[in-house]
């Protein structure tokens, strides 16, 4: 492996984490570098257009950039491009942010969101990563996912609030529990007032290739609400599927 590469993207990796533009002493700290070897490093990142100053501070932070080549990737099966009007129309419904997300690695990556205009907080940006046992779009993920896959994760379990799966006993039966409801749901796993309803979208071959979620500071549901809210997203996720050239429902 070139260090130096390794070291470069770890530092996008923290930047990418990070909840607001960080100071050089931070970012050579969190990389483990020294504030010369980072700065350099940092230096470099911005000349390439990856990193930027924020406005008026000599803080890090990230710039689009990178999320620029992710998104050029995602789009070039069209599927964003199919399931977007779609996922408008949902977010016209329902009183929670609309995401649509696929897998990663370990991780859920938000590739579309409509924000509700039921509340203002945001829970989920576009290009979110998240483990994938932790939201409801990643467990809808992982439940129809390969041997290897659950492997890496159950592998890796963290505690990011005290609602988060971190046994493979745990995350075995939920896994169980989505494949058997055929939908998965989340609250307070991945941030403590956050809750998320998600259902799979499914390619050409059976397969599920991403994820349609209703997430947000939803109040306590009553079981009529949960089943209207899962209802809606599966239709939308079928009309997704129809719309998409490489969906299920062709024709």
């Amino acid at each position: 492996m070139i260090k130096s590469v390794e070291k470069a993207f770890r530092l996008l990796e923290i930047l990418s984490e990070a909840r607001e533009p960080m100071r050089l002493r931070d970012v050579s700290a969190a990389a483990e570098m020294t504030r010369s070897n980072a700065l350099r490093m940092l230096q470099t990142l911005q000349e390439l257009g990856y990193v930027r100053q924020a406005e008026g501070s000599s803080l890090y932070e990230m710039s689009l950039k990178a999320f620029q080549i992710g998104a050029s990737r995602v789009s070039q099966d069209g599927l964003v491009t199919a399931a977007h009007p779609i996922v408008q129309e949902l977010a016209d419904k329902v009183e929670a942010n609309v995401l649509l997300s696929v897998r990663d690695g370990a991780h859920c990556v938000v590739v579309d969101r409509i924000e509700s205009r039921a509340f203002v907080r945001t829970f989920a940006h576009l290009g979110a990563r998240e483990p994938l046992q932790a939201v409801s779009a990643g467990k809808v993920l992982l439940a129809y996912s390969s041997a290897a896959v659950f492997e890496m994760v159950a592998a890796n379990l963290a505690p990011l609030t005290p609602r988060t799966i971190v046994t493979r006993e745990a995350l075995e039966a939920e896994m169980e529990k989505v494949r058997a409801q055929g939908f998965a749901t989340t609250e307070g796993e991945v941030k403590q007032d956050a809750k998320g309803i998600a259902v799979p979208v499914r390619g050409r071959l059976g397969d599920v290739v991403a994820a349609l979620t209703a997430s947000g500071p939803l109040a306590q549901m009553s079981d009529e609400e949960l089943h209207r809210y899962v209802a809606l997203l599966r239709d939308h996720a079928a009309r997704i599927e129809a719309a998409w050239p490489g969906g299920l429902n062709q024709g």
